[in-house]
């Protein structure tokens, strides 16, 4: 079997980032549950568990308005690959044993280096965000 290929992966990637909307990116979030349930169960996806995390909490803080320092490709390319992932019928259908998450690991994998530095940037900002809201308020601390 031929595997899939990084030009094709590159394909779906700019093609659903052209295409991709806020209705997109809600769409994603509302499968979240379902995404990083094949996520957890595929071998080939699991690796890359945390990853996905990161991305659907990515999309999560951009629909809040919480993060827009993001190019708007970066934000399609990470919806398009989620869904890629939660369409069983993609180009290598899921229910073939073995080779049915080579695609959608593929795609994956070639969306996180493609936003690698968008992502990042959006990891140093979470960081910072999460490292504030553990610190007391100022008058806030326990006498």
């Amino acid at each position: 079997m031929k595997y899939f290929s990084q030009r094709k992966a590159r394909k779906i990637l700019d093609k659903g980032a052209e295409n991709s909307d806020s209705e997109t990116l809600e769409s994603t979030l509302e499968k979240r549950s379902k995404i990083m349930e094949k996520v957890i169960n595929s071998g080939q996806l699991a690796p890359y568990l945390a990853q996905v995390s990161t991305l659907f909490n990515l999309l999560q803080d951009y629909v809040r308005g919480e993060y827009r320092e993001i190019p708007w490709w970066s934000l399609g390319a990470v919806s398009t690959a989620l869904l890629y992932i939660f369409i069983p019928m993609d180009a290598i259908p899921d229910i073939v044993p073995i080779a049915g998450f080579i695609d959608d690991a593929a795609v994956l994998a070639l969306c996180l280096e493609l936003v690698g530095k968008d992502l990042a940037i959006y990891r140093q900002h979470a960081d910072a965000r999460a490292n504030n809201s553990d610190s007391p308020s100022p008058g806030s601390e326990k006498k």
